[in-house]
C-alpha cells in the first residue's frame, strides 16, 4: 500500500495553518533541476563564486522485485562543497543494518542503498536527500515487492476483508471489455462492444471509417446511441478526472515503440490507474528505461503509455481506466505487407520510385532512407492511393549520395530495398548534366490488381457484417411484433408519459393540464415522440408535441384519428383509423411538402402540419370535398381548400409568414385554423351551426384566438404558442376553460368559471406567474406547467362547454374566442380581474399590501386560508373605485398564509410568506471587517459564522467581481457558515472581499480587505545624470510606482566599472532621497550603476543606466606599433605589434584589429570594442585563400579606441611550402570477393603534390579507378577478384619532397572445405584427427580450421578445436564401445566453409594395435617446457571498440600464464577479462580507452622453464 505524505501550503498568520519544512527551517528559494522528478531548494539567494548546491545527475528508478531478492537504488550527486546524502522512507526507519545498507563508490561517484533479501513490509515510498552548507536536492522512489507463495499471516486479512464486504481488494479487477477467453458466444449480427468504446474515444472524422468496419450502417441511430452513452459516460469520468481532452490513438514511433496519449487532471492524486489488453489488466512501470514491456509516463497533464519490443500478439484492443471508469481506448492493428518494395537502380539525375501495396487501408507508412524518417518535401514524394492500399516513395532528382538502403515501416512489419544509383557516363565532366524526365524502379507487379483484390476481400468481409446485422434486427423486430398484442394510438410511441384521462408533460419546468373531458396532449416539448390521447366521447385528441422523434395521432375509440400536431424533426403522418380512413399528419415539421395520404374510401388525406418551403394544401377528394391543409408550414398563406359540396377546407396548424385562417363552412361544419405557426394572425373560423372552432396549435406571431360559435360550444385557442397574451375564455356554468399550453412572454391563467369550479391554465411556460382563474365558491383554479412566456388564458363560453387556450405558439396575444350568440368575456361587459394576487415575500415587523384590481366597479370579500377577513387586528382592507386594498401593518409569523380575493364568480389569490432578512453576529462582523494581510505565494482565508436559514444563497465577491469556485478560488458553504481561500495569492489579488447572503426577504453584505504584501516594483527610470567630473558622478531616479504594499524604507546603490564583472555596493540612501553622489571614480573610466528599493518584504528588481557613465572628459590613446605578420596560411595569418609609446596616463585594456583586402577602401573590425584582444598578437582566421591583406591596430582604453597604426605589409593568405605526409591511413584492408574496394588516404601538402598508386611496386591495371580531391586520395575497384588482392602503394611528390605508403589489399571469400577426414589412434584414449588442406590455404595466410566432435552417447555436435592453423588435432578421453564422428570447417574473414565429414570410429575400427613389447609407457616422460605455438598479433582498435588478444602455449605441466601492461601485471585487473582454456589464452577489453595502448606481453612459466611473447596495441581516435 502507498500513502501519500501530507503537503501544508503557506497561510497567512491567523488564516489557516503554518506551512512546515521537512528539517524545520525557513524555506529557501525552489530551483529546477535538469532532471525530471528532483526538488532543489537553495538556502542563499546568490551563491559564491565556484560553489554550487546539490543536485542528482541520476537519480534511483523505481523498482519491483520478488520477495528475497537483492534490491538496491543508486543516485550519483554533484556539489560543491560535496554534498552529504541521506536515505529514509516514509513508514518506517533505515536504520537496521541487516536490512538497510548505505555505501559510497569514490571511482564512479554512485551512492548506492541496498536491501539484501528484501521482504514484503519493506516495499515503500524511499527518500534520497543530499544536502551541504547552500542547499538540498530532494529524489523518491517507489519500491514494490512481489510476495511468494502462500502467507499463513495473509489468510486471516483476506477472510476478514471478505467478512467485512470489502470486495474490492479482494477480487481481481477486470475491464468492461470482456476477455476473448471469457467473451460469450456472440448472437449472430450482434455488435461488438469495442464499437462502442472505439466512438467514445474517437474523432468524428473517424466515425464512418470505425462503422464500415463494424458494418453499421444507421449512422442516425449510432449517433443517437452515442451521444446517450457519452453523456453517461462524462457523468462518471467527473467524479475522477476534470479537462479530459487531446485523445490521441496508438501510432508506431520511429523508435520502434508503440505509444497513445491523452491528457487530463487527476481530482484526487491518489486515484489508481489502470491498463487493460483484450478486457485483461496489463502491468506497467513508470519508467521506460526499465526491464517491464509496457510503461506509463506522466508529462505535465499529459499521460504517454509506451511498448517497446512490438511481437504480433501485442496486437489487440487498449484501454486506460481511472478507478473504475474508463477514459480512452484503441485499438492496435498490425499490417501486412501483400507487395514488397524492390531494388532500384537509377541513373544520376533520374527519379527512383519504391513501391509498396499492405493488407488493410493507412493513410499513412513510415518511410526511411538510410535509417533516417523520410518526410513529404522537395527531395521525397510520398503517394497514397484512394483505398489507401498502395504507398509510394518518390527520391527525386536521384545523386550519387543518395545511393543506399530505404524502408517502408507498417508498424512492426516492415520492407527494405537497396538504391542504386549510377553515374551518367555520357555527361560532360565539371558540368551538371539536366534533371532526367524518366522513373526508375517500381514493383514489376500490376499493384492496382492486387488492391483491387484486397479491397473486394475487405468489401465483402464487411458487407457479411453488415448482412449480419441486419438479418439480427429484423429477426429481432418479428419476434417483438409477435410477442406484442395489437395495440391502438391511445397513448403515442414517444416517451410521453400521456393517458385518454391525464397526459403529463417529460419537461421538468412543467405539467400539462388534466381533465375529464378531453385527452390533449397539447405542445408537449419531448425529446421522443408525441401523440395524443384517446378521447372517451371519441372527439379530437390533439398531439401538439414538439418532438425530436416521430409524432402521429392517436387512436380513437370512435375510429376517428387524433392529430398529430408534433413538432417533429422526423416524420408526422397520422395514425390509422378503424373505419378505413386516412389518419391526419398534422403539425410534422417537414423540409419538404407534407401532404395527407390516401384514404380506404378513396378520399384523399389530409396534409395537416407540414412545415414546408412551399404551400401546403388539401388534396382533393373523390367525394367532391377537399382535403385539409391542417398545420403546413409554409412561407406564404396557408389556408383550406374549397369543398365540392360547398363547405371550405381546414387551414390547421399551417406555419405561414403570413396569415392562417379557417374558411367559413356553408353547411356549419367544422372549420379549424389550428395549429398554424404565423407570422400574422392564427384565428379560428367562423361556424353558422355552432360547431367547433378550433384555433389550437397555432405557432403565430401575430394573435392566436379561439372562434366564435352560436350556440356556445367548444371554441379552443389551444396550442399557440404566444410571446404576447394567451388567456382561456369565461364559462358562464362553470364547466372547464384552459388555457393549456400557451407559450407566452406574459402571464398565464385560467378562464373564470361561474360556478366556481376548476379554470386550468395548464402548460404555460411563464417568465412572470402562471395561475389559475377566480372561481365564485372561492376554490382555487389550477395554473398547471403552461409553457408560456407572457399570460395565456382560456376563452369564454357561454353554455358551460369546454373553450381551450392550450399550447397557443403567438408572437402576440393568444385569447378565447367570442361568441356570436353572447358577449366577449374579456372585452368588459362582464366583471373581470385585470390584475390579481401573487406571491410575495414580507419583513417581520414591516407593512405588506395587497392589491386587486377590477374592470368594473364590484364589491368582493378577502379570504385568508379559507377565513374570511376584516380590517382589524394590524389589518386595514380598503376599496377605490374597482381597486381592492389589503394592508399588514406590521407583519408576524402568524400573517403567512394563502389569501384569495373573491367578487363574484371571480377570484385570485396569493401566497405571503413572512420572514427576516439575513444578518451578521456583530462580533463576527467586526473581526471578519479587520483586514487579512498576506504574502505573494501565500494562502489568504476569509471565514463568515451567520445564522442556519432556508434558501440562504451566499455569494463572494472581490472588487465587485463574484468569484466561482474554481483554479485557485475555493469556496465552502456548511450550514452555519461560509469559507473563501484564495491560494497562491499575487501582488493583483489585493482589494475588497464581499460576502453577501440573500434570501427572499433580502440581502446583508459585509467587507473586508485583502492586502497582498511584495517587493517593491524598481525604481522609475531612466537614470539621470546631474553630474560628472573626473572625481564626482551624481545621478537621479524616480520612485518605483508599486511599493509592494507596505512603503520603500531606503535604496541600495550598485556600480560596476566597464570591462569588469562584479558588482561593487556603494551605499544606501533614504526612501526621501532619489539621488546619489559617487565620489570614488577614476578620470576617463566609464561606470554602470543600478538601484534597487527596499521595503520590509524584500528588494526590488534593479533599474539599470542604459549607458556607461565616464568619470570627466574622454583621453584616447596613442597609436600601437605597425603590425608585423609572423606567418601565414590558407586559412589563418598571424600578426604581432608593440604597444603605444603614449597612452595619455590612461591603462590600455587591450586593442583592435581591422583588415583591408587589396583593392579594396574598406577597413573592416575584427573584434568589438567591448571585445577588446589583451595580447599584442592576434591569428587573423577569417581570410580568403589566395587573398592579399594589410591590418592595422589601436589601443583601447576605458574612453574607447585611439588612433590607429600604421597598416602592416600585404600579407598573402595561402600555406607555405610543405612535404607530403599522410594524416591516420589504415595499413590493411579486407573485402569479400566481388564487392568494391575503396582506399581512401588523406594527406597534406603545399604545393598539391602528384599522386601515384602502385600495385606491388607495379603500376595498377587501367581498370582500377583513382580518385583525386584536395587533401585525399582514392583508389577504388569496382568488382574485386581473388587476384587483387595485393599491397598498394600511394606515392605523393611536390616541389618540397615526396612520401609513400604501403596498404595491404587482402580479396577473399567463403573459404572452400577441406580434404578428406582421416582418424588415427596412437595412443589409448586418443584418436589423431588429420585432413587435407583446404585449397585455399595457400591462397589466404589468415585461414584457419575448426573442428566439431558427435559421439553417440550426447548425440549433439560441438567445438572441440578453433583457431588451428595446422592440419592435425588430437582428441582426447575417446572412449571404447563409444561412436565417434568428427567435422573440419575452413574458416576465415568471410566465414565458414562445408564441414569435411570424418569416417566413423566406433569400438572395432580403425584401431591401431598397441605392442606390448618395447619400452614400458612408465619410462616415458611427457614434460616439456612452455612454448608458444600461436603468437601475439598487433592491434589497432578505435577508441571505445571492443578487442580480444590470443594466443596459444603449450608445455608440461600446464604452465602459469600472466598477462603484462608496460611491465605491469594486469591479471587482477577488473578491465581486462583474461582466459585460459587448453592452452589458447585470451584477453578481452569490453571498450578500448586511451591508456589501453602499450606493449602487451604473455609469461608462460612452468617447472622446466619460461616462454614469452608481446605485441603493441595502438588507439586510434
Amino acid at each position: 500500500m502507498f500513502k501519500r505524505t501530507k503537503v501544508t501550503d503557506g497561510t497567512a498568520t491567523g488564516q489557516g495553518p503554518d506551512a512546515e519544512n521537512w528539517d524545520g527551517k525557513e524555506v529557501g528559494f525552489r530551483k529546477k533541476s535538469k532532471v525530471p522528478g528532483v526538488m532543489i531548494t537553495q538556502y542563499i539567494e546568490k551563491l559564491p563564486e565556484g560553489k554550487s548546491h546539490p543536485d542528482f545527475t541520476r537519480k534511483p528508478i523505481a523498482l519491483t522485485i520478488q520477495e528475497g531478492k537483492f534490491a538496491f537504488f543508486k543516485a550519483i550527486v554533484t556539489g560543491d562543497p560535496k554534498p552529504t546524502v541521506v536515505w529514509s522512507r516514509n513508514n518506517g526507519d533505515v536504520s537496521d543494518p541487516a536490512r538497510y545498507q548505505s555505501k559510497y563508490d569514490p571511482n564512479s561517484n554512485e551512492h548506492t542503498f541496498e536491501m539484501p533479501h528484501v521482504k514484503p513490509d519493506q516495499a515503500d515510498t524511499y527518500k534520497c536527500f543530499a544536502k551541504n552548507e547552500y542547499g538540498q536536492a530532494m529524489v523518491t522512489v517507489v519500491l514494490n515487492v512481489i510476495e511468494v507463495g502462500f502467507k499463513m499471516t495473509k489468510a486471516p486479512q483476506q477472510q476478514a476483508e471478505v467478512a467485512n464486504c470489502n470486495f474490492k481488494k479482494v477480487l481481481k479487477r477486470r475491464s468492461k471489455v470482456v476477455p476473448k477467453a471469457e467473451e460469450p458466444e456472440k448472437k449472430e449480427g450482434e455488435i461488438d462492444p469495442k464499437f462502442w468504446e472505439l466512438l467514445m474515444s474517437a474523432d468524428k472524422k473517424d466515425y464512418e471509417r470505425i462503422c464500415a468496419e463494424f458494418g453499421v450502417t444507421d449512422f442516425r441511430w449510432m449517433l443517437k446511441k452515442l451521444n446517450e452513452m457519452k453523456r453517461e459516460r462524462e457523468e462518471e469520468q467527473a467524479e475522477f478526472v476534470k479537462n479530459l481532452s487531446d485523445l490521441k490513438p496508438i501510432h508506431i514511433n520511429a523508435d520502434g515503440t508503440a505509444s497513445f496519449e491523452l491528457e487530463f487532471d487527476l481530482l484526487d492524486p491518489s486515484s489508481s490507474i489502470y491498463l487493460y489488453k483484450d478486457g485483461e489488466m496489463i502491468p506497467y512501470t513508470k519508467e521506460l528505461g526499465d526491464k517491464m514491456k509496457h510503461c506509463l509516463r506522466k508529462v505535465g497533464r499529459k499521460y504517454i503509455f509506451s511498448m517497446r519490443d512490438l511481437m504480433p500478439e501485442d496486437a489487440g484492443f487498449y484501454q486506460l481506466d481511472v478507478e473504475d471508469v474508463n477514459m480512452f481506448s484503441t485499438d492496435f492493428k498490425m499490417v501486412d505487407f501483400l507487395v514488397k518494395i524492390q531494388e532500384v537502380k537509377a541513373m544520376e539525375r533520374e527519379d527512383a520510385v519504391f513501391e509498396c501495396v499492405i493488407s488493410a487501408p493507412l493513410s499513412k507508412l513510415m518511410w526511411f532512407g538510410k535509417n533516417m524518417p523520410l518526410e513529404q518535401g522537395d527531395k521525397y514524394d510520398i503517394e497514397v492511393s484512394e483505398d489507401k492500399l498502395i504507398h509510394r516513395l518518390v527520391v527525386k532528382d536521384c545523386m550519387v549520395v543518395d545511393k543506399g538502403i530505404y524502408a517502408a515501416c507498417a508498424g512492426i512489419k516492415s520492407c527494405n530495398a537497396w538504391l542504386v544509383v549510377e553515374a551518367d557516363k555520357g555527361a560532360p565532366k565539371g558540368k551538371k548534366t539536366a534533371r532526367k524526365t524518366t522513373r526508375a524502379g517500381g514493383s514489376g507487379t500490376d499493384l492496382q490488381k492486387v488492391a483491387q483484390e484486397q479491397q473486394q476481400i475487405l468489401d465483402k468481409e464487411r458487407e457479411e457484417r453488415k448482412e449480419k446485422i441486419k438479418a439480427a434486427r429484423e429477426a429481432a423486430a418479428e419476434a417483438a411484433a409477435a410477442e406484442e398484442p395489437e395495440k391502438t394510438a391511445d397513448s403515442g410511441a414517444g416517451k410521453d408519459k400521456g393517458a385518454a384521462v391525464k397526459v403529463e408533460r417529460i419537461d421538468k419546468t412543467s405539467v400539462a393540464a388534466t381533465t375529464t373531458v378531453a385527452g390533449d396532449s397539447g405542445s408537449g416539448h419531448s425529446a421522443g415522440k408525441a401523440s395524443g390521447g384517446a378521447k372517451q366521447d371519441g372527439s379530437h385528441a390533439d398531439a401538439g408535441g414538439h418532438s425530436a422523434g416521430k409524432a402521429s395521432g392517436g387512436a380513437r375509440k370512435d375510429g376517428s384519428i387524433a392529430d398529430a400536431g408534433g413538432h417533429s424533426a422526423g416524420k408526422a403522418s397520422g395514425g390509422a383509423k378503424q373505419d378505413g380512413s386516412h389518419a391526419d399528419a398534422g403539425g410534422g415539421h417537414s423540409a419538404g411538402k407534407a401532404s395527407g395520404g390516401a384514404k380506404q374510401d378513396g378520399s384523399p388525406a389530409d396534409a395537416g402540419g407540414g412545415h414546408s418551403a412551399g404551400k401546403a394544401s388539401g388534396g382533393a377528394k373523390q367525394d367532391g370535398s377537399h382535403a385539409d391543409a391542417g398545420g403546413g408550414h409554409s412561407a406564404g398563406k396557408a389556408s383550406g381548400g374549397a369543398k365540392q359540396d360547398g363547405s371550405h377546407a381546414d387551414a390547421g396548424g399551417g406555419h405561414s409568414a403570413g396569415k392562417a385562417s379557417g374558411g367559413a363552412k356553408q353547411d356549419g361544419s367544422h372549420a379549424d385554423a389550428g395549429g398554424g405557426h404565423s407570422a400574422g394572425k392564427a384565428s379560428g373560423g367562423a361556424k353558422q351551426d355552432g360547431s367547433h372552432a378550433d384555433a389550437g396549435g397555432g405557432h403565430s406571431a401575430g394573435k392566436a384566438s379561439g372562434g366564435a360559435k352560436q350556440d356556445g360550444s367548444h371554441a379552443d385557442a389551444g396550442g399557440g404558442h404566444s410571446a404576447g397574451k394567451a388567456s382561456g375564455g369565461a364559462k358562464q356554468d362553470g364547466s372547464h376553460a384552459d388555457a393549456g399550453g400557451g407559450h407566452s412572454a406574459g402571464k398565464a391563467s385560467g378562464g373564470a368559471k361561474q360556478d366556481g369550479s376548476h379554470a386550468d391554465a395548464g402548460g404555460g411556460h411563464s417568465a412572470e406567474e402562471a395561475s389559475g382563474g377566480s372561481r365564485q365558491d372561492g376554490s382555487l383554479a389550477d395554473a398547471g406547467g403552461g409553457h408560456s412566456a407572457g399570460k395565456a388564458s382560456g376563452g369564454a363560453k357561454q353554455d358551460g362547454s369546454l373553450a381551450d387556450a392550450g399550447g397557443g405558439h403567438s408572437a402576440e396575444e393568444a385569447s378565447g374566442g367570442a361568441r356570436q350568440d353572447e358577449p366577449l368575456a374579456d372585452a368588459g361587459g362582464e366583471p373581470g380581474i385585470t390584475s390579481g394576487l401573487s406571491d410575495i415575500h414580507a419583513i417581520r415587523g414591516q407593512p405588506a399590501e395587497l392589491t386587486v384590481k377590477m374592470n368594473t366597479d364590484c364589491d368582493g370579500a378577502w379570504f385568508k386560508d379559507g377565513e374570511p377577513l376584516k380590517s382589524g387586528g394590524g389589518i386595514s382592507i380598503t376599496k377605490d373605485a374597482n381597486i381592492h386594498k389589503l394592508t399588514i401593518h406590521s407583519c408576524r409569523d402568524t400573517d403567512s398564509g394563502l389569501l384569495r380575493f373573491v367578487s363574484g364568480d371571480l377570484s385570485t389569490e396569493g401566497r405571503i410568506t413572512v420572514g427576516d432578512v439575513p444578518e451578521f453576529d456583530e462580533d463576527d462582523l467586526h473581526k471578519f471587517s479587520k483586514p487579512v494581510i498576506v504574502r505573494v505565494g501565500q494562502n489568504a482565508a476569509f471565514k463568515m459564522p451567520f445564522q442556519p436559514q432556508e434558501s440562504l444563497t451566499v455569494s463572494w465577491f472581490k472588487d465587485g467581481t463574484e468569484l466561482k469556485d474554481g483554479g485557485g478560488v475555493k469556496i465552502v458553504r456548511e450550514p452555519n457558515h461560509s469559507r473563501l481561500l484564495l491560494r497562491d495569492c499575487l501582488r493583483s489579488d489585493s482589494g475588497e472581499i464581499k460576502i453577501q447572503l440573500k434570501n427572499p426577504f433580502g440581502a446583508v453584505e459585509a467587507t473586508s480587505q485583502l492586502i497582498v504584501l511584495d517587493r517593491p516594483g524598481p525604481p522609475e527610470g531612466p537614470v539621470e545624470t546631474v553630474e560628472t567630473t573626473s572625481s564626482v558622478i551624481e545621478i537621479k531616479w524616480n520612485p518605483p510606482k508599486d511599493d509592494g504594499g507596505s512603503a520603500v524604507t531606503n535604496y541600495i546603490i550598485e556600480r560596476q566599472e566597464r570591462g569588469h564583472s562584479l558588482w561593487t555596493k556603494l551605499g544606501d540612501v533614504s526612501a526621501e532621497k532619489t539621488s546619489f553622489r559617487d565620489r570614488n571614480v577614476t578620470h576617463g573610466k566609464k561606470y554602470s550603476y543600478r538601484i534597487y528599493a527596499e521595503n520590509p518584504q524584500g528588494l526590488s528588481d534593479s533599474l539599470e543606466t542604459a549607458d556607461s557613465i565616464m568619470a570627466g572628459i574622454m583621453i584616447l590613446s596613442g597609436p600601437p606599433g605597425k603590425p608585423k605578420v609572423v606567418s601565414t596560411s590558407k586559412t589563418c595569418i598571424n600578426l604581432t605589434w608593440t604597444p603605444p609609446e603614449d597612452d595619455k596616463g590612461v591603462p590600455i585594456i587591450g586593442y583592435q584589429v581591422e583588415k583591408r583586402k587589396k583593392d579594396t577602401n574598406q577597413w573592416l573590425a575584427l573584434n568589438a570594442i567591448n571585445e577588446p584582444i589583451e595580447d599584442v598578437n592576434y591569428a587573423v582566421k577569417d581570410v580568403t585563400e589566395g587573398a592579399e591583406y594589410e591590418f592595422r591596430v589601436s589601443a583601447i582604453n576605458e574612453s574607447g579606441a585611439g588612433d590607429a597604426s600604421p597598416p602592416s605589409a600585404m600579407a598573402c593568405a595561402k600555406n607555405p611550402n610543405m612535404r607530403p605526409c599522410f594524416k591516420d591511413p589504415e595499413d590493411f584492408l579486407v573485402v569479400r570477393a566481388g564487392n568494391s574496394v575503396r582506399v581512401k588516404i588523406s594527406y597534406e601538402a603545399e604545393p598539391p603534390p602528384h599522386i601515384t598508386w602502385l600495385k606491388d611496386d607495379e603500376p595498377i591495371a587501367p581498370w582500377i579507378n583513382v580518385i583525386n580531391t584536395e587533401g585525399m586520395s582514392q583508389l577504388v575497384i569496382p568488382s574485386s577478384k581473388r587476384s587483387d588482392s595485393a599491397i598498394y602503394t600511394i606515392k605523393a611528390k611536390n616541389s618540397v619532397g615526396e612520401a609513400f605508403f604501403d596498404v595491404e589489399v587482402r580479396v577473399t571469400d567463403e573459404p572452400k572445405c577441406p580434404g578428406p577426414v582421416e582418424l588415427e589412434q596412437t595412443v589409448y584414449g586418443k584418436v589423431a584427427v588429420s585432413w587435407v588442406p583446404s585449397p585455399d590455404q595457400e591462397l589466404d595466410d589468415r585461414l584457419y580450421y575448426v573442428v566439431s566432435q558427435h559421439d553417440s552417447n550426447t548425440r549433439m555436435w560441438k567445438t572441440v578445436a578453433d583457431r588451428l592453423f595446422a592440419n592435425t588435432y588430437t582428441a582426447h578421453n575417446i572412449l571404447p564401445g563409444i561412436e565417434y564422428h568428427f567435422r573440419v570447417y575452413a574458416k576465415n574473414d568471410m566465414g565458414l566453409s562445408d564441414p569435411s565429414q570424418s569416417p566413423t570410429w566406433g569400438a572395432n575400427s580403425n584401431r591401431v594395435p598397441i605392442s606390448s613389447n618395447g619400452v614400458s609407457s612408465m619410462e616415458i616422460s611427457f614434460e616439456r617446457p612452455p612454448s608458444i605455438l600461436v603468437p601475439l598479433k598487433v592491434h589497432t582498435p578505435p577508441k571505445g571498440y571492443q578487442l580480444y588478444m590470443t594466443c596459444a602455449v603449450r608445455g608440461c605441466p600446464t604452465p602459469n600464464v600472466s598477462w603484462y601492461l608496460n611491465n605491469t601485471c594486469i591479471n587482477s585487473d577488473k578491465n581486462y577479462y583474461i582466459t585460459n582454456s587448453c592452452g589458447v589464452c585470451s584477453m578481452y577489453i569490453l571498450r578500448v580507452r586511451e591508456n589501453d595502448g602499450g606493449e602487451y606481453r604473455v609469461v608462460a612459466v612452468n617447472s622446466l622453464g619460461k616462454a614469452e611473447c608481446s605485441t603493441k596495441l595502438t588507439v586510434r581516435d
